[in-house]
């Protein structure tokens, strides 16, 4: 699979309402990242759906990865990852338009005064991407390698489907003939600093617990409202932290207010090594963990019961 240079953000496209970009009608940006931009397109019949975009230069392209992810998982009958409709190119830039998903994770969190979810919430939210990560790294023998909670967008309320999204930083981690590629003596940092695992942060070769690393931070801010390294500005410092956490008599900074069972987590995934298939279902516990959690004793508090149920978007 081609990797991508991090450092490209002059990747922009400049698209205006009304323009036709193939069969594709454009009606407003939706957003933008380090590699292009994206769009509400409708067709002919009226349906919406996502183009992203990204100019044509020497670098790279985050979008051809994309598709080789997109259509393979879509072959694969995946539920959590957007369906490609069309792809090509148009003027100087490539286009693939996919399924159209809902708000990302972070935003629905922030828009809480408390910024973080119910419990209820957090724990089904967080079974539902431990099935995204578990898919495509066992399907693709791809990591993700920018696991957060903008990566991650709610699909048709109907459904309760949770997306995975981006791939501009994924790597494929299985050869040819299936064998786990050999790690590499240093990497450059992939990722985003909050939500980065240890090893990207001290340059090693990441792994399948690496973006479950990334899950779990993303998951304890769910339940917490933030991480303790919100606020510091360098990845040395952050890195630091993060280590600092994991001894015995600093877990409350990282895990205050959350279940017993994130710590189990961090434990278990402490022990995963480069080669090993995680177990995804140690990290899925939270189905049993919804029916006893009126009872259940947190890690450095303890509460009253709690209403549980309750899902931001109907997740």
């Amino acid at each position: 699979m081609t990797q991508i240079d991090d450092g490209n953000t002059d990747r922009k496209t400049h698209l205006h309402k009304g323009q036709k970009i193939a069969k594709w009608d454009v009606r407003e940006k939706l957003g933008e990242g380090s590699f292009g931009d994206v769009y509400l397109v409708k067709n002919s019949a009226g349906a919406s759906f996502a183009m992203k975009t990204e100019k044509i230069d020497d670098n790279p392209s985050a979008l051809k990865i994309e598709v080789y992810v997109l259509t393979n998982l879509s072959r694969m009958n995946s539920t959590h990852f957007c369906k490609i409709e069309d792809c090509g190119t148009f003027s100087n830039f490539r286009y693939i338009v996919m399924t159209l998903v809902g708000p990302s994770l972070q935003e629905l969190r922030r828009k809480n005064s408390s910024e973080k979810f119910s419990m209820g919430t957090a724990l089904s939210v967080g079974v539902k991407c431990v099935g995204a990560i578990e898919e495509l790294q066992s399907l693709m023998g791809v990591l993700h390698r920018d696991i957060k909670p903008g990566n991650f967008a709610i699909g048709d309320p109907n459904k309760r489907q949770i997306y995975l999204i981006d791939f501009g930083m994924a790597r494929q981690f299985l050869d040819s003939e299936g064998k786990i590629l050999p790690p590499r003596l240093s990497v450059g940092f992939r990722g985003t600093f909050r939500y980065a695992s240890i090893s990207c942060h001290i340059a090693r070769e990441l792994c399948r617990k690496d973006d479950l690393e990334s899950w779990l931070y993303m998951q304890i801010e769910f339940t917490r409202g933030r991480l303790p390294w919100k606020d510091l500005k360098t990845q040395d410092e952050v890195c630091q932290l993060k280590q600092r956490c994991r001894d015995d008599d600093k877990l409350n900074e990282l895990f205050g207010g959350c279940p017993q069972e994130y710590v189990e987590i961090m434990r278990y995934l402490e022990t995963v090594q480069y080669t090993d298939k995680p177990d995804y279902s140690k990290l899925k516990l939270f189905n049993k963990l919804k029916y006893r959690i009126m009872a259940q004793r947190f890690f450095g508090v303890e509460t009253e019961k709690m209403k549980f149920g309750t899902v931001i978007a109907v997740l």
